[in-house]
């Protein structure tokens, strides 16, 4: 069924572009008063929780977007109306994106779902009668509902929303390698090209040799202008994946939704 759009930006902001630099450039949200939690994940490494809020009300899941984390001005601004309509919140942070890189070489994609189904699991361990929902954003709204096919009934959530996610992810990957967009694809890739950088030296200094050695054998990623590249460069050699269009028909295939 074809859901007609009810959606009217304000007139000054028709265009897509400004849609997109307006709020990340000049927005300036009230900073909400939270609470981090470190969880130690099955696997010997951990994510860091930003909750906001307390008591026995309904409480939020949010996920951000790529090279994004709880501090993204979008989460704190959803995280501060979500406290003044009487709901808490849990800002999940991807591996790495806490502020602390994580303590293995694995770090977050687009169909990468065990953290978000190990943090409802934990949460809901806690918490049997709580009500809850979720909302993502962008990859974080692609995770959400990847998780959300593959669980069906296994989730008991009253709402789930997904903000401006890349469905198709081959089509968005192509789209960021033309006009305007590129400039997007410039800051990204430079961002997560410095990530893996990093992560690398972080984990060395730890002395978690085996784990560098997996991120150095990935190579150089200076020539990396795309990311097709990137994401068959990166994404497929640290996960299952045969390779870039094994990874994006694998992630955006979700069982028990329809696209």
């Amino acid at each position: 069924m074809l859901i007609q759009s009810t959606f009217k930006p304000a007139w000054w902001l028709k265009n897509p572009h400004l849609q997109t630099l307006y709020p990340a450039l000049l927005r300036k949200p009230e900073n909400p008063l939270l609470k981090r939690e470190r969880l130690l994940t099955p696997d010997d490494d951990f994510i860091d929780i930003d909750f906001c809020g307390a008591g026995d009300q309904p409480l939020v899941i949010l996920l951000h977007g790529l090279t994004g984390s709880s501090q993204s001005v979008y989460i704190k601004g959803l995280q501060h109306a979500l406290w003044r309509q009487g709901l808490r919140s849990a800002a999940l942070n991807f591996r790495g994106c806490s502020g602390e890189y994580n303590h293995s070489s694995r770090c977050y994609h687009s169909g990468e779902t065990g953290d978000i189904d190990f943090l409802y699991r934990t949460l809901r361990a806690r918490e049997s009668d709580t009500q809850m929902a979720a909302v993502g954003f962008s990859l974080g709204g692609n995770v959400l509902l990847k998780w959300l096919g593959e669980q069906g009934r296994q989730v008991h959530m009253f709402a789930a929303v997904a903000v401006s996610v890349p469905l198709v992810l081959s089509v968005c990957a192509s789209k960021l390698d033309s006009g305007f967009s590129k400039l997007y694809r410039a800051s990204l890739l430079r961002e997560l090209k410095e990530y893996v950088h990093l992560k690398q030296q972080h984990l060395a200094s730890l002395g978690k040799s085996e784990e560098a050695e997996i991120l150095r054998q990935i190579g150089e990623l200076d020539s990396i202008n795309s990311f097709w590249q990137y994401d068959d460069r990166v994404i497929a050699k640290l996960y299952d994946f045969a390779n870039v269009e094994d990874y994006y028909q694998r992630s955006r295939n979700t069982p028990g939704i329809r696209y």
